[in-house]
Parts: structure tokens; C-alpha cells; sequence
């Protein structure tokens, strides 16, 4: 029980330092093809001119024993700094990536959320991390959004009562208060193409306004 606790405890941490369904993985696979790729350019750079040399002396000479003293102290010294620094490289690059994978991480999780109609997700991220720009530009995106369909809920909630009052006024026959209704209900429903205006759902023109409501003449 206790190791599966403690399993469970260090899942989180990983989780947070490294992101596996995000561009992070893609990030540090590139960072260490250029670590190899820089590890055996200096590799060839500093071995093959010995090995060369080691090829055209006599294995028992003088000189080709000096060779060899020379390549087994290279490798002696060079594996281990490559290695050390390989590793600082690797959690390095972990650290970095995630302070751009994890606010993109946070960003996809919002783009789900708005697109299910949740506009009361945050933005803000850690104050460490990269894309702080982004982030407030995400965040007035949603707080724009928010505040355009809370005008046009406003506008929606007002045309119910207002269409029940126009349906009493009609069935008490009262011509006036029928126009005064239709008027009040006219005007609402501009406000509320007014409040949509701003959405566009795509290149072409907009979808001329509809017909105005008829006044109490066209009862």
C-alpha cells in the first residue's frame, strides 16, 4: 500500500516537469540530436587524428606507445565530461521546455473549455514560465467574449417578458398597449443584433437584418 501511495504521490511531480502530450517531447528529442550531434564532432575531431597517426607507427615503438598513453587519457577525461555535462544539458532542457510546454498545455485547456461554451476559465499562469504576453492576450480574448454574450443574455432575458406582456396586450385587444409593446420588443431585438454584430462566422457579408417587427396596425 505504501508504495503504491508512493507511486501515486510521485506521478504528479513527473507530470508537471514533463509533458508528454505536448510539443515538449518534441523539443528535447531535437535539444539531443544536437547534443550527439555536437558530441561526436568533437569526438572525431579530437580521436581520429590519433588514430591515424596510431595506424602509420610501428606498435612498438616509442612514439606509438606515447600515442596511445595520449587516446587512453583522452577517453579517460573526456567520457566523464560529456557525460556530466549531458546530464545537466538534459535536466536543463527539461526545466526550460516546460516553461513553454506547460502554459501551452494550460492554453489547450482552455481553448476545450470556451469551445464547450465555459467562459469563466483563468488564464494566468506561474510567473516563472514563458508566454506571459500570450497569456494576457488569451485572457482579454476570453474577458471580450464574456462580456459580448453577457450583453446578449441581457438582451435575450428581456425579450420573454416583454413577449408575454405583447401577448396579453393582444388578447386584450388593447391596440395601444400591442404598439407600445411591439415597440419596446423592436427595440430590443436591435439591441440584440447590435450585441451579434461583432461575431462573424465567416468571409462572406453578413445576412441582411431581419424584417421589423409589424405595429399594431398589422394585428
Amino acid at each position: 500500500m505504501d508504495k503504491e501511495n508512493g507511486n501515486h504521490m510521485s506521478r504528479p511531480r513527473f507530470r508537471r516537469h514533463f509533458l508528454w502530450d505536448t510539443v515538449q517531447p518534441r523539443f528535447m528529442g531535437l535539444s539531443l540530436c544536437y547534443v550527439m550531434v555536437v558530441i561526436v564532432s568533437v569526438s572525431v575531431a579530437l580521436f581520429l587524428p590519433l588514430m591515424l597517426e596510431l595506424e602509420h607507427l610501428p606498435l612498438s615503438s616509442a612514439e606509438a606507445q606515447r600515442v596511445a598513453d595520449q587516446f587512453e587519457l583522452l577517453h579517460s577525461r573526456f567520457w566523464p565530461v560529456v557525460a556530466s555535462v549531458s546530464l545537466l544539458l538534459i535536466v536543463h532542457g527539461v526545466f526550460f521546455s516546460h516553461r513553454i510546454a506547460g502554459p501551452l498545455y494550460r492554453f489547450r485547456r482552455i481553448f476545450h473549455s470556451v469551445a464547450r461554451g465555459d467562459l469563466t476559465v483563468r488564464t494566468s499562469i506561474r510567473k516563472s514560465d514563458y508566454l506571459h504576453t500570450e497569456a494576457k492576450c488569451l485572457g482579454e480574448m476570453v474577458s471580450a467574449l464574456r462580456d459580448k454574450m453577457a450583453r446578449i443574455e441581457a438582451r435575450h432575458a428581456e425579450m420573454t417578458p416583454q413577449l408575454e406582456r405583447l401577448k396579453a396586450a393582444v388578447s386584450r385587444g388593447s391596440l395601444r398597449e400591442v404598439e407600445q409593446e411591439a415597440d419596446r420588443l423592436r427595440a430590443t431585438v436591435e439591441q440584440l443584433a447590435l450585441a451579434m454584430e461583432p461575431f462573424q462566422i465567416g468571409s462572406e457579408p453578413l445576412e441582411p437584418a431581419p424584417a421589423p417587427l409589424p405595429t399594431a396596425a398589422g394585428f
